[in-house]
């Protein structure tokens, strides 16, 4: 099976590598900027072959997207300015696995778009952070994907945990819900342990009373030392937080639902990157709750 990977960023890179790893050959890849290969990668560096058009995965039978966001997306699929995109390029029964963060609704969209021309389209999108990627232990939420699909093996190569949902676009509705809860609890434990650490309590006592009692989180039990430690290590930038809570927004929209939350959440996360800059790590937000004071 010929597989192409479009989007070879900084999470879409890891992942093409342990689809090649896994596959053991070279999967191709189509990226005008490719993140670099970690010092430990180069070894396989061979098995990702790049191509510079989409044009190049014509002979694909599974092509993955990991791209920004459903406008890329769709962009990629349908073409722009004059470029064919996968639809006019792909042959029929072939399938597009899309690990983006996309709108549900524009998921569905193209997923009937491309069914006309019998290619298939399923939502994947991933979560888990980069160090999981390049350990190949993400969670999948796989849209559609029945017991038995050939799409299932390669994405194991990616993943310690595929949840397979019932229908195409309900891998981007949970990937939507996940990463708003995330945006939030990220507030709110950043705003408990700026106000703990103004009356005396030390990093190491915060931890323990919450990852020990009602307030525990993944937040909580990951990303206490990432604040106290507080260097320029980045897992997931600021940016990025906003940018899926944009997307939350519009997803639940398009549903007819108001939420009273959500857009304070993300009026929250545009102050703190004006003031510490999008490309940062998310959990410099803590800078900006409640003073300077620590």
């Amino acid at each position: 099976m010929k597989v192409g990977f479009v989007g070879a960023g900084k999470m879409g890179l890891p992942i093409a590598w342990n689809i090649a790893r896994s596959m053991g050959s070279p999967i191709l890849v189509c990226d005008p900027r490719p993140a670099a290969l970690p010092p430990e990668a180069q070894a396989d560096a061979a098995l990702l072959s790049f191509v510079p058009q989409l044009e190049g995965l014509q002979e694909c039978a599974v092509v993955v997207l990991c791209l920004p966001d459903s406008k890329v997306v769709s962009a990629v699929v349908e073409g722009q300015d004059g470029r064919p995109g996968l639809l006019d390029i792909l042959g029929p029964d072939s399938v597009i696995l899309d690990c983006s963060s996309s709108i549900p609704a524009e998921t569905q969209r193209l997923a009937a778009k491309l069914a006309e021309r019998r290619i298939g389209f399923h939502d994947a999108p991933v979560s888990g952070g980069l160090a999981r990627a390049w350990k190949g232990e993400l969670t999948v939420m796989a849209g559609g994907i029945a017991d038995g699909s050939a799409l299932l093996p390669l994405i194991a190569s990616f993943t310690s945990k595929i949840v397979q949902l019932d229908k195409v676009g309900d891998g981007h509705v949970m990937k939507a819900a996940n990463n708003y809860l995330l945006a939030a609890n990220i507030i709110s434990f950043t705003e408990a342990l700026r106000f703990a650490r103004a009356a005396g309590i030390s990093f190491d006592k915060f931890g323990e009373v919450v990852n020990s009692s009602s307030g525990a989180s993944y937040v909580s039990a990951n990303k206490l030392e990432t604040v106290r430690r507080d260097d320029d290590s980045v897992s997931f930038t600021s940016a990025l937080i906003a940018k899926d809570v944009r997307n939350f927004i519009e997803s639940y929209q398009r549903e007819g639902l108001e939420m009273p939350l959500v857009p304070k959440v993300l009026e929250v996360w545009e102050e703190a990157i004006e003031k510490i800059g999008g490309d940062v790590d998310s959990m410099k937000i803590f800078r900006t709750v409640g003073g300077q004071g620590r």
